[in-house]
């Protein structure tokens, strides 16, 4: 991701938005396991009828039924049950959707997810009503016991949101980094990961939905997205490996979506052979959104703010992080340098290898200003905390240039010690073991350490766990 507006062309909200309770941008402590509250009746009036299972309020559970337990008893959540895939249709007429929720087998009786200000109307298994409470921007259903997988069936309404937090009428969707409560049920988690299966009801007929209907590899929660316009679909090649690639426009925009994509075949194949395959579809490209500057890893098709679709670093910038952020999720929200540092990186070496030395020293003298400016202006930030679940990623300022910047210098000073074949090697061997999975910033110096026998804690410390100063772009020590 590259740094956005925090507003789309419009800033106001049809419902206050909100992060879970104590977020640290997914990565923080969660929020509390069940709540507190009598079992209510069932009922679902305002979705259009009665319906077992019926809407939970805040403090009040809906009685689903007493196959789900005493309607006495408090239903109690679990945070940590896995989510294995989330089927979700949503109308954009109606405001409505139901989602799917497969659960790995476990014992626990609970189960709990992130809801921001959907209104839940029932809860199901099997055709079974579940009871369930909601409050606090969290739902927590009471479930049975199971040796397989689990399967929760959720009926809900939803709001929309203009705040680059939810689902926009500008006709896209933006939940990064902890906003698919206002869009389905979920985990926020970085490192939490789940298949996708996607379905839009109400498109309107003369415009386009562009968005993966499925994403089978684990992926995490804000890869679920959307972008809905007048757009015209652009192919621009295949891959060595047979990844097609396609850009998408809008009326008068085609000349900048030319320019910003001119060598983006190029550059992805050298990111599928220098680091592995692609694991979300044989099909990628971005497509412009109404925002103001930067864009969003939504792979496979990744979204970029109309005024920087001709720029070909935000471009690359963006494939790339479909092996670092998405192909390899984050551990915690304090490891936002191996995402962003890492594509940052990557998309210099990929234009280097696609549009030549030129290209690449223009981008390296752009990276070199924003290094310079940290240091004139005093806005050098530790770019690594040494936590994990304790920052959140928006309020604690961790969100900012600095782990772009100084973590692809950290990268290029690792490069210039050991040399490139060397760290080729170690992004490649990294993205083998982790990919699918998540991992965190000191496993990449543990494989920088194991394949080149290089310690890089101490050039670690001085890019990203330092504020300042500031250091020398050269090697490593």
């Amino acid at each position: 991701m590259v740094v956005v507006a925090i507003c789309a062309a419009s800033c106001s909200d049809e419902a206050t938005s909100s992060a879970p309770p104590n977020a640290g941008g997914g990565g923080a402590q969660e929020p509390a396991a069940g709540a507190s509250g009598e079992a209510g009746e069932a009922g679902a009036a305002d979705f259009g009828g009665a319906g077992s299972g019926g809407a939970g309020v805040a403090g009040q559970a809906g009685a689903g039924g007493s196959e789900a337990g005493a309607p006495n008893e408090p239903v109690v959540g679990d945070w940590s049950r896995d989510i294995l895939d989330t089927t979700l249709e949503l109308n954009l007429t109606t405001k409505r959707a139901s989602v799917s929720i497969t659960l790995a087998a476990s014992v626990s009786t609970g189960a709990s997810f992130e809801i921001g200000d959907l209104e839940i109307a029932s809860v199901e298994s099997n055709g079974v009503p579940l009871r369930f409470v909601t409050g606090l921007s969290q739902l927590d259903v009471e479930v049975p016991a199971s040796t397989g997988p689990l399967v929760l069936d959720i009926d809900y309404a939803w709001r929309l949101h203009e705040n680059l937090d939810g689902i926009s009428s500008y006709g896209f969707s933006f939940t990064w980094p902890y906003f698919c409560g206002n869009v389905f049920p979920c985990h926020s988690s970085p490192s939490d990961g789940t298949k996708f299966h996607l379905n839009l009801v109400g498109v309107p007929v003369s415009e386009t939905a562009v968005y993966a209907k499925e994403i089978t590899s684990d992926a995490p929660s804000y890869m679920a997205s959307w972008a809905i316009g007048k757009y015209t679909e652009i192919p621009l090649g295949k891959t060595t490996n047979g990844t097609s690639v396609s850009v998408w426009s809008e009326p008068g925009g085609q000349a900048d979506a030319g320019t910003g994509t001119v060598h983006l075949v190029a550059a992805f194949d050298w990111l599928e052979q220098h680091l592995g395959p692609y694991r979300f579809g044989s099909h990628v490209g971005p497509v412009p959104l109404p925002w103001f500057g930067g864009g969003m890893e939504h792979h496979p098709f990744w979204h970029v703010a109309k005024d920087e679709m001709a720029d070909e670093v935000t471009q690359v910038h963006e494939a790339a992080h479909g092996w670092f952020g998405d192909g390899v999720r984050l551990r915690c929200w304090e490891d936002l340098v191996l995402s962003e540092g890492t594509a940052t990186y990557l998309a210099a070496r990929a234009l280097e290898a696609a549009a030549g030395s030129v290209t690449s020293d223009a981008v390296w003298l752009a990276y070199r200003q924003e290094l310079d400016a940290f240091a004139s202006q005093g806005t050098s930030e530790v770019a690594w905390p040494q936590s994990c679940g304790e920052v959140d990623v928006l309020k604690s300022g961790l969100f900012s240039r600095n782990p772009y910047i100084k973590g692809a210098f950290f990268y290029r000073g690792v490069e210039q010690k050991v040399g490139r074949e060397q760290l080729d090697a170690v992004l490649h061997t990294f993205y083998q073991r982790f990919a699918g999975q998540a991992a965190g910033m000191q496993d990449m110096l543990d494989t920088i350490d194991e394949v080149t026998g290089y310690d890089a804690q101490q050039c670690a410390e001085a890019w990203l766990v330092t504020a300042t100063p500031v250091p020398q772009p050269v090697a490593c020590p």
